[in-house]
């Protein structure tokens, strides 16, 4: 049986098969031991915070909150959560980049890489790199390696991060005739 309760410090308390485990607002820890559980249990303890959380995300009104809720949501695989707050978030802000790259990433991981690439291709012209790095890993995800690498390409022009160099090298790894 699970059960969720807010404490006093805003902290929320989920009971799952007679255990208590605090979510610290990034991770989850048994609420006796401080000891971070098994992913299985994570798993299901994020299942049940996401419809937990969904009570406060309405609250939000600032774009800036939202965004972080949906990266926050989308690095917790609560995807639902994740979509629905970068959908809030760019009816409050048409056009905002980091919405827009948070929506990416969140329908890629959803296996909508070809919705992702959609949705985002009206801002495919924008210079932010998180958003042509995820449009460039859902170019790998359906196989067009030629104009992923030409993607990744401006990105790293840019400075490029981890995320970016991480593209560059699935694509090295699995069309390496594009860098001979």
């Amino acid at each position: 049986m699970q059960k969720s309760k807010k404490s006093a410090s805003d902290r929320i308390i989920i009971e799952l098969n007679g255990t208590s485990y605090t979510w610290t607002g990034q991770d989850w820890v048994e609420s006796k031991t401080f000891i971070r559980p098994p992913e299985i249990i994570i798993r299901e303890l994020n299942r049940e915070l996401s419809g937990t959380l969904a009570d406060t995300d309405n609250n939000v009104k600032d774009v800036d909150e939202i965004l972080q809720r949906a990266s926050n949501a989308r690095d917790l695989n609560q995807y639902d959560r994740a979509e629905q707050l970068a959908r809030r978030a760019l009816h409050l802000s048409p056009d905002n980049p980091g919405a827009l790259a948070v929506l990416c990433s969140v329908l890629r991981a959803r296996g909508r890489a070809r919705e992702a690439l959609r949705e985002t291709d009206p801002y495919r012209h924008l210079s932010y790199p998180p958003l042509l790095t995820s449009r460039a890993a859902a170019l790998c995800d359906i196989g067009e390696w030629t104009k992923a690498k030409k993607m990744i390409g401006q990105v790293l022009a840019m400075g490029g991060n981890d995320e970016a160099f991480s593209v560059m090298r699935r694509i090295k790894r699995e069309r390496p005739e594009l860098y001979d």
